[in-house]
């Protein structure tokens, strides 16, 4: 059964025109503004579309049931135009998942209350035929439900209108025009439900608000959705209520309020337009109809590529596809610009001109200049650290050695020369002529020489192995002859390195030459034979598979050929190696340990003194067979 009523047309078309607004805005939105803005039209196609229902069905049963779903499309309505004013304010950073559940849960709630109304009557009370006017209409009270759900939604209702007149009163130009377009427009279309609500409207039900839409509610409509609706619906007059067409406030909604820079080229280069922001930046008022190349000024640009090279050439087909980042000198100091070129093109996909956008990135550079720096300064500081841990470690095990020094090296000549002075005081407690014997003062000589020279090498010892401070360039060849000259070599023959330099402190390199060569001496035959040379950090496995041994040059520049080996540094360095009788192999890493001798005279700190010394330099120390069957001590100093 259907009746025809003065509402059902103006009804009719504004679900006509609802619905067509919803299905552009989801087509074309690309934000979650947009797609609220969806949900708001089709509460409000479900509005126009339900109360055209209740006014044209003729039976209880046509008109009742689309009244039940009347409330929660209000509540949708309501939850809608909260969401679309949140993201249209900038405050999408409220609706959480969680918040957007609690919000939708609201109309849910709704509907199940009022499709059970006739259990509890709470929403709709009594509801019935009136047949005394002119059609046929449903009459009805409203029940507590109702007015309870009311409230809820109009406290909705004052959070939104409250967020927009903010952005009014905080807004400027043609952006605090839009912003108004909307709070009114919201506004009055609330005032309509308000009206009905408190039952002063002067139209059945809720008609008022869907009616009002149709003179209000497309001003809202035109003011959230892109210019391609408004081009296919024929209603541009409409925005005089907003003072401007649509071309003009998208003009001044994207260039005028948006934080880049926005400049448009023509085909000659010459300017078109312009934003505030892309004033500032370039630091110019008047700029329309100027080439880019007299507005911009080459002199100002601090760095660049491609833009640079342009700008001075003056050619404007080297602008097209440019993406650069620009460092510019202004008033309040230099200043970062991404600059993105862009062609613009007409319908027949000719060049009609240029877009250039500028941003700024000029805190972002400083942020990543502060990261940077502040990674330089933990680095820094962690090599500081890691070098007092690695010093406080070489102190611990220096005070270890001391420890020992004292505990053991030093005992044993001291018990020596106190046996003998015992036996001299015993002899001399008898009260006879005593007569000392040379042997026993010789023991007791050399046991003081013994700890004598234990002491020396221990503080020798404990100088060398601090952490070198400072190094100075040095010839390799020169301090190894000094170092030479320095040791009782007896017969013995150095054939020292060529003129290579190496960063070292020099008196300890002096010291690790020193104790190397006595090392050979006292180890060796008479007429020992001792080389020092460089090699490289190469390493070459030979046919067999094993290690081989790194190319090297001796002091006369020849090389030597590959041969297996135990171990070596990774890196290149220099060596010293004799032809005496070598280091068996498992004795290699002892003889590095204080106190390791197989001389009677010997304090076994040599070595140990050599190890310190390159270890206090960051070299590495290794001990492999020489050339000629003897000792050879590699020292890895990193050299390429």
């Amino acid at each position: 059964m259907f009746q025809y009523t003065p509402y059902t047309l103006p009804l009719a078309l504004t679900t006509i025109v609802s619905a067509a607004a919803a299905v552009v805005v989801y087509r074309g939105g690309n934000s979650s503004a947009e797609a609220w803005g969806a949900v708001v039209q089709v509460a409000l196609m479900l509005w126009a579309g339900l109360h055209g229902v209740v006014l044209s069905g003729a039976s209880y049963e046509s008109k009742l049931y689309p009244l039940l779903l009347f409330p929660p499309v209000a509540a949708l309505l309501a939850v809608g135009i909260f969401g679309f004013t949140v993201h249209y304010t900038g405050r999408g950073h409220w609706l959480s998942r969680r918040r957007c559940a609690l919000l939708l849960a609201l109309p849910v709630v709704v509907l199940l209350t009022s499709v059970t109304n006739g259990a509890h009557g709470l929403v709709f009370v009594g509801p019935r035929l009136d047949a005394s006017g002119s059609f046929l209409r449903l009459a009805y009270g409203l029940g507590p439900a109702f007015y309870a759900f009311t409230a809820v939604e109009y406290v909705i209702v004052m959070v939104y209108l409250s967020l927009l007149l903010l952005k009014v009163l905080r807004s400027r130009n043609v952006y605090r025009r839009i912003s108004f377009v909307l709070f009114a427009s919201i506004a009055i279309l609330t005032v309509a439900t308000a009206v009905s609500v408190a039952g002063r409207s002067p139209f059945p039900h809720f008609t008022l608000m869907p009616l009002a839409y149709l003179f209000f509610g497309v001003v809202l409509l035109l003011t959230t959705v892109s210019t391609r609706f408004v081009r296919a619906i024929p209603v541009d007059r409409l925005l005089a209520v907003a003072g401007s067409d649509v071309t003009a406030l998208a003009r001044d909604f994207v260039v005028e309020e948006i934080d880049n820079g926005i400049v448009v080229l023509d085909t000659d280069g010459r300017v078109v337009d312009i934003n505030g922001t892309g004033k500032k930046m370039l630091g110019v008022d008047r700029a329309v109809g100027k080439r880019v190349f007299d507005v911009v000024s080459v002199d100002r640009i601090v760095e660049a590529d491609d833009l640079a090279g342009a700008l001075e050439r003056e050619e404007s087909a080297e602008l097209d596809g440019i993406h650069d980042e620009v460092w510019v000198d202004t008033p309040v100091g230099e200043r970062c610009y991404d600059v993105q070129i862009s062609t613009l093109t007409d319908g027949g996909g000719n060049s009609a001109g240029r877009v250039v956008l500028l941003h700024d990135l000029t805190e972002q550079k400083r942020r990543e200049e502060a990261l940077r720096d502040r990674e330089l300064a933990l680095e820094r500081q962690k090599e500081s650290l890691e070098t007092q841990k690695s010093q406080l470690e070489h102190q611990n095990e220096r005070l270890d050695r001391f420890a020992g020094i004292v505990s053991h090296d030093l005992r044993n000549p001291l018990n020596v020369a106190q046996g003998h002075l015992r036996n001299v005081s015993d002899d001399l407690g008898d009260g006879d002529a005593v007569t000392v014997d040379a042997g026993t003062i010789e023991a007791i000589g050399a046991s003081h020489g013994r700890m004598q020279d234990i002491i020396d090498d221990a503080l020798t010892l404990a100088r060398q192995g601090k952490a070198i401070t400072a190094t100075e360039r040095v010839t390799l060849s020169t301090v190894a002859e000094e170092a030479w000259g320095n040791v009782d070599t007896a017969e013995g023959t150095l054939a020292p390195a060529g003129d290579w330099k190496i960063d070292a402190d020099r008196d300890r390199l002096l010291t690790l030459f020193e104790n190397l060569f006595r090392n050979s001496v006292e180890h060796g035959q008479d007429d020992v034979t001792v080389r020092v040379g460089t090699f490289d950090g190469i390493e070459r496995p030979d046919a067999s598979g094993a290690d081989a041994r790194p190319s090297r040059s001796d002091g006369g520049g020849q090389s030597d050929e590959l041969r297996p080996r135990n171990e070596r540094s990774a890196a290149g360095g220099f060596y010293v190696e004799d032809d005496g009788p070598g280091i068996p192999e498992d004795e290699r890493d002892e003889v590095l340990e204080h106190g390791y001798t197989t001389s009677a005279d010997g304090t076994g700190f040599g070595l140990t003194i050599v190890s310190d010394v390159a270890n206090a330099h960051g070299w590495r120390l290794d001990v492999t067979d020489g050339e000629a069957g003897g000792a050879r001590f590699e020292i890895g100093t990193g050299r390429e």
